[in-house]
């Protein structure tokens, strides 16, 4: 089953993105790479693992030309794994966004934007991911003083469900604009179940 969703957002972190995302009941392809796991055990004693798999994360010249700019793209898939009593029936939600390091800004500000002029679903029966509600994150501007420090931005999430699944991204896009020096992006996938339980898996750092 297949579903696109066509969606513009001109905002300011200036984020540029195209996104290909999928999801499928089952585990991730056997040979998959995982660079980052971490899991929890939750109120009903089932293990739920976040996993950050095949990462990719390519650092390009910025198209704007801004030497404020750092543009890169990302390639990989976040999954998870449910096991124990009652898997199949476990319910939560998946984030999957960036941690941005940096030594300084500008003026004080973040400036983040997305634009996704198509994503893509591809679904199996059942679905363990609701595709109505995985979208991306606006971005914005974020007030975070003149540095050095650490921010956590969401770039995309959705509710997930069932025992195991995954979200393959390709060719996602991004910029992050208003930093001085060398900045760091390290990937990461969370998952928060129905009852609170939180697990974050993080994947391998770039410096951009």
């Amino acid at each position: 089953m297949r579903y696109s969703q066509h969606r513009a957002i001109v905002c300011t972190l200036s984020a540029v993105a195209a996104i290909a995302l999928g999801a499928t009941v089952g585990a991730s392809p056997a040979d998959a790479t995982i660079d980052g796991a971490n899991s929890v055990i939750d109120h009903d004693l089932r293990t739920v693992q976040a996993l950050s798999e095949d990462t990719r994360i390519t650092a390009v010249q910025p198209m704007d030309g801004n030497p404020l700019t750092r543009e890169w793209y990302h390639d990989g898939t976040a999954a998870f794994h449910v096991s124990g009593p009652g898997a199949k029936d476990w319910h939560g939600h998946i984030t999957v966004g960036y941690m941005v390091g940096y030594p300084a800004t500008l003026d004080g500000k973040l400036k983040f934007e997305y634009e996704t002029p198509g994503l893509e679903f591809e679904l199996t029966n059942p679905p363990a991911l609701d595709f109505n509600d995985l979208v991306p994150r606006i971005g914005g501007e974020l007030d975070v003083g003149l540095g050095p420090g650490v921010k956590s931005v969401d770039a995309a999430d959705g509710d997930v469900h069932g025992a195991e699944g995954f979200i393959r991204l390709s060719g996602f896009h991004c910029t992050v604009t208003g930093v001085l020096g060398t900045t760091t992006i390290r990937p990461f996938v969370k998952l928060v179940s129905s009852d609170g339980d939180t697990v974050i898996a993080y994947g391998p750092t770039t410096k951009l």
